[in-house]
Protein backbone atom coordinates (compact mmCIF):
# COMPACT_ATOMS: atom_id res chain seq x y z
CA UNK A 1 0.00 0.00 0.00
CA UNK A 2 1.79 3.08 -1.29
CA UNK A 3 1.23 6.13 0.96
CA UNK A 4 -1.69 8.27 -0.20
CA UNK A 5 -2.72 11.60 1.24
CA UNK A 6 -5.12 11.30 4.20
CA UNK A 7 -5.28 7.50 4.05
CA UNK A 8 -5.99 6.13 7.53
CA UNK A 9 -3.59 3.25 6.89
CA UNK A 10 -0.67 2.66 4.53
CA UNK A 11 2.72 0.93 4.39
CA UNK A 12 5.10 3.11 6.37
CA UNK A 13 8.26 3.97 4.38
CA UNK A 14 10.25 3.90 7.63
CA UNK A 15 9.36 0.51 9.12
CA UNK A 16 7.63 -1.10 6.06
CA UNK A 17 4.64 -2.01 8.25
CA UNK A 18 1.07 -1.45 7.07
CA UNK A 19 -0.06 0.64 10.01
CA UNK A 20 -2.63 3.22 11.09
CA UNK A 21 -1.55 6.83 10.50
CA UNK A 22 -2.38 9.79 12.74
CA UNK A 23 -2.72 12.93 10.62
CA UNK A 24 -1.95 16.46 11.74
CA UNK A 25 -2.08 19.72 9.76
CA UNK A 26 -2.86 23.40 10.17
CA UNK A 27 -6.57 22.76 10.67
CA UNK A 28 -5.78 20.30 13.45
CA UNK A 29 -3.23 22.62 15.06
CA UNK A 30 -5.76 25.19 16.24
CA UNK A 31 -8.18 22.70 17.76
CA UNK A 32 -5.30 20.80 19.38
CA UNK A 33 -3.91 23.97 20.94
CA UNK A 34 -7.35 25.01 22.21
CA UNK A 35 -7.90 21.56 23.71
CA UNK A 36 -4.57 21.80 25.52
CA UNK A 37 -5.37 25.26 26.87
CA UNK A 38 -8.85 24.15 27.99
CA UNK A 39 -7.39 21.09 29.62
CA UNK A 40 -4.87 23.18 31.52
CA UNK A 41 -7.62 25.54 32.61
CA UNK A 42 -9.79 22.68 33.89
CA UNK A 43 -6.83 21.37 35.89
CA UNK A 44 -6.27 24.71 37.60
CA UNK A 45 -9.76 26.27 37.76
CA UNK A 46 -10.23 25.09 41.34
CA UNK A 47 -7.40 27.40 42.43
CA UNK A 48 -8.82 30.42 40.56
CA UNK A 49 -11.17 32.84 42.29
CA UNK A 50 -14.75 32.34 41.13
CA UNK A 51 -15.16 35.93 39.92
CA UNK A 52 -12.37 35.28 37.34
CA UNK A 53 -14.01 32.17 35.93
CA UNK A 54 -16.42 33.91 33.56
CA UNK A 55 -13.72 36.21 32.19
CA UNK A 56 -11.38 33.29 31.50
CA UNK A 57 -14.10 31.36 29.69
CA UNK A 58 -14.87 34.41 27.53
CA UNK A 59 -11.18 34.75 26.74
CA UNK A 60 -10.93 31.09 25.69
CA UNK A 61 -13.88 31.53 23.33
CA UNK A 62 -12.35 34.64 21.76
CA UNK A 63 -8.92 33.19 21.13
CA UNK A 64 -10.26 30.10 19.33
CA UNK A 65 -10.45 31.77 15.88
CA UNK A 66 -7.50 34.09 16.50
CA UNK A 67 -5.28 31.22 17.51
CA UNK A 68 -6.23 29.31 14.36
CA UNK A 69 -5.27 32.29 12.16
CA UNK A 70 -1.94 32.83 13.88
CA UNK A 71 -0.96 29.19 13.78
CA UNK A 72 -0.99 29.27 9.98
CA UNK A 73 2.19 31.34 10.21
CA UNK A 74 3.93 28.33 11.77
CA UNK A 75 1.97 25.52 10.16
CA UNK A 76 0.95 26.55 6.60
CA UNK A 77 -2.20 25.11 5.09
CA UNK A 78 -0.30 23.03 2.55
CA UNK A 79 1.68 21.13 5.19
CA UNK A 80 0.55 17.86 6.77
CA UNK A 81 2.21 15.24 8.92
CA UNK A 82 1.21 11.58 9.27
CA UNK A 83 2.64 9.66 12.22
CA UNK A 84 2.96 5.88 12.04
CA UNK A 85 1.33 3.98 14.91
CA UNK A 86 3.92 1.21 14.57
CA UNK A 87 7.28 3.00 14.62
CA UNK A 88 6.09 6.53 15.56
CA UNK A 89 8.11 8.02 12.68
CA UNK A 90 6.42 10.65 10.51
CA UNK A 91 5.89 11.37 6.82
CA UNK A 92 5.79 14.99 5.70
CA UNK A 93 3.35 16.11 3.02
CA UNK A 94 3.14 19.37 1.06
CA UNK A 95 0.10 20.09 -1.10
CA UNK A 96 -1.03 16.46 -0.72
CA UNK A 97 2.28 15.05 -1.98
CA UNK A 98 4.74 13.16 0.22
CA UNK A 99 8.13 14.89 0.35
CA UNK A 100 9.74 13.02 3.27
CA UNK A 101 11.00 10.40 3.26
CA UNK A 102 11.56 10.12 -0.49
CA UNK A 103 11.62 6.35 -0.55
CA UNK A 104 9.16 3.61 -1.22
CA UNK A 105 8.38 0.27 0.30
CA UNK A 106 9.48 -2.01 -2.52
CA UNK A 107 11.38 -5.26 -1.85
CA UNK A 108 15.16 -5.26 -2.26
CA UNK A 109 16.42 -6.49 -5.65
CA UNK A 110 17.24 -10.17 -6.06
CA UNK A 111 20.83 -10.76 -4.94
CA UNK A 112 21.67 -12.82 -8.03
CA UNK A 113 20.95 -9.98 -10.45
CA UNK A 114 23.97 -8.32 -12.05
CA UNK A 115 25.07 -5.16 -10.27
CA UNK A 116 24.01 -2.85 -13.13
CA UNK A 117 20.51 -4.36 -13.02
CA UNK A 118 20.33 -3.85 -9.25
CA UNK A 119 21.37 -0.23 -9.77
CA UNK A 120 18.52 0.28 -12.26
CA UNK A 121 16.10 -1.39 -9.85
CA UNK A 122 17.10 0.94 -7.00
CA UNK A 123 16.96 3.99 -9.30
CA UNK A 124 13.43 2.98 -10.31
CA UNK A 125 12.38 2.63 -6.65
CA UNK A 126 13.70 6.12 -5.88
CA UNK A 127 11.46 7.75 -8.49
CA UNK A 128 8.39 5.53 -8.09
CA UNK A 129 6.29 8.06 -6.17
CA UNK A 130 7.21 11.04 -8.35
CA UNK A 131 7.16 9.18 -11.69
CA UNK A 132 5.48 5.75 -11.87
CA UNK A 133 5.91 5.86 -15.64
CA UNK A 134 9.64 6.55 -15.35
CA UNK A 135 10.06 3.76 -12.78
CA UNK A 136 8.24 1.32 -15.06
CA UNK A 137 10.41 2.28 -18.03
CA UNK A 138 13.53 1.56 -15.97
CA UNK A 139 12.14 -1.83 -14.91
CA UNK A 140 11.53 -2.69 -18.57
CA UNK A 141 15.18 -1.92 -19.27
CA UNK A 142 16.15 -4.02 -16.25
CA UNK A 143 14.15 -6.92 -17.71
CA UNK A 144 15.96 -6.54 -21.01
CA UNK A 145 19.30 -6.72 -19.19
CA UNK A 146 18.11 -9.70 -17.12
CA UNK A 147 17.35 -11.64 -20.30
CA UNK A 148 20.85 -10.91 -21.51
CA UNK A 149 22.23 -12.11 -18.16
CA UNK A 150 20.63 -15.54 -18.69
CA UNK A 151 22.19 -15.84 -22.13
CA UNK A 152 19.61 -14.35 -24.46
CA UNK A 153 20.25 -11.64 -27.04
CA UNK A 154 18.80 -8.88 -24.84
CA UNK A 155 17.88 -6.65 -27.78
CA UNK A 156 14.21 -7.51 -28.31
CA UNK A 157 12.35 -8.71 -25.24
CA UNK A 158 9.52 -10.28 -27.23
CA UNK A 159 11.95 -12.37 -29.31
CA UNK A 160 13.79 -13.52 -26.19
CA UNK A 161 10.52 -14.56 -24.53
CA UNK A 162 9.48 -16.48 -27.64
CA UNK A 163 12.81 -18.34 -27.58
CA UNK A 164 12.38 -19.19 -23.88
CA UNK A 165 8.86 -20.50 -24.55
CA UNK A 166 10.18 -22.74 -27.34
CA UNK A 167 12.67 -24.13 -24.81
CA UNK A 168 9.85 -25.16 -22.49
CA UNK A 169 9.44 -22.08 -20.29
CA UNK A 170 6.75 -22.34 -17.63
CA UNK A 171 3.51 -20.51 -18.62
CA UNK A 172 3.59 -18.74 -15.24
CA UNK A 173 7.03 -17.25 -15.90
CA UNK A 174 5.98 -16.40 -19.47
CA UNK A 175 3.03 -14.43 -18.12
CA UNK A 176 5.28 -12.59 -15.67
CA UNK A 177 7.71 -11.72 -18.48
CA UNK A 178 4.95 -10.50 -20.78
CA UNK A 179 3.26 -8.56 -17.99
CA UNK A 180 6.43 -6.60 -17.32
CA UNK A 181 7.13 -6.26 -21.06
CA UNK A 182 3.67 -4.98 -22.01
CA UNK A 183 3.30 -2.54 -19.12
CA UNK A 184 6.88 -1.41 -19.69
CA UNK A 185 6.11 -0.74 -23.35
CA UNK A 186 3.19 1.44 -22.28
CA UNK A 187 5.58 3.48 -20.16
CA UNK A 188 7.91 4.04 -23.11
CA UNK A 189 5.26 4.46 -25.82
CA UNK A 190 1.66 5.74 -25.59
CA UNK A 191 -0.68 2.84 -24.86
CA UNK A 192 -3.90 1.74 -23.20
CA UNK A 193 -2.43 1.55 -19.69
CA UNK A 194 -2.20 4.92 -17.95
CA UNK A 195 0.72 4.94 -15.53
CA UNK A 196 0.88 8.67 -14.84
CA UNK A 197 -1.09 8.49 -11.61
CA UNK A 198 -0.91 4.79 -10.83
CA UNK A 199 2.04 4.01 -8.62
CA UNK A 200 0.26 0.87 -7.37
CA UNK A 201 0.71 -0.87 -10.75
CA UNK A 202 4.33 0.22 -11.00
CA UNK A 203 5.03 -0.98 -7.47
CA UNK A 204 3.83 -4.51 -8.26
CA UNK A 205 6.33 -4.74 -11.12
CA UNK A 206 9.26 -4.73 -8.69
CA UNK A 207 8.04 -8.00 -7.16
CA UNK A 208 7.42 -9.41 -10.63
CA UNK A 209 10.99 -8.66 -11.71
CA UNK A 210 12.27 -10.35 -8.54
CA UNK A 211 10.02 -13.34 -9.24
CA UNK A 212 11.44 -13.67 -12.74
CA UNK A 213 14.99 -13.40 -11.41
CA UNK A 214 14.25 -16.02 -8.76
CA UNK A 215 12.85 -18.49 -11.30
CA UNK A 216 15.37 -17.95 -14.09
CA UNK A 217 18.54 -17.24 -12.11
CA UNK A 218 18.39 -18.07 -8.40
CA UNK A 219 16.64 -21.45 -8.46
CA UNK A 220 18.72 -22.88 -11.34
CA UNK A 221 21.86 -21.59 -9.60
CA UNK A 222 20.88 -23.26 -6.32
CA UNK A 223 20.04 -26.52 -8.09
CA UNK A 224 23.34 -26.49 -9.98
CA UNK A 225 25.25 -25.90 -6.73
CA UNK A 226 23.39 -28.71 -4.97
CA UNK A 227 24.00 -31.07 -7.90
CA UNK A 228 27.73 -30.30 -7.90
CA UNK A 229 28.02 -30.78 -4.15
CA UNK A 230 26.01 -33.99 -3.77
CA UNK A 231 26.50 -35.98 -6.99
CA UNK A 232 29.95 -37.65 -7.19
CA UNK A 233 32.05 -36.64 -10.19
CA UNK A 234 32.09 -40.19 -11.51
CA UNK A 235 28.30 -40.32 -11.40
CA UNK A 236 28.08 -36.93 -13.10
CA UNK A 237 30.24 -38.29 -15.91
CA UNK A 238 28.00 -41.36 -16.28
CA UNK A 239 25.00 -39.07 -16.52
CA UNK A 240 26.71 -37.02 -19.25
CA UNK A 241 27.49 -40.19 -21.21
CA UNK A 242 23.92 -41.37 -20.77
CA UNK A 243 22.54 -38.15 -22.18
CA UNK A 244 24.87 -38.31 -25.20
CA UNK A 245 23.33 -41.60 -26.30
CA UNK A 246 20.66 -41.44 -28.94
Amino acid sequence: MIPNYRDNKFQCPHCNTVATQEWFDADDAGSTAINIINHLYLNYRSSIESFYQKTIIQFLNVIDNELQKNLYQFCPKGFSVATCSSCEEFTLWVNEEIIYPKKTTVPVPNEDLDEDIKALYIEASNILIDSPKGATALLRLALQMLLKQIGKDGKKINVDIKELVSEGLSPTIQQALDLLRVIGNNAVHPGQINLDDNAEIAQKLFSILNFIADELITKPKELESLYADLIPLETQEHIKQRDKKK
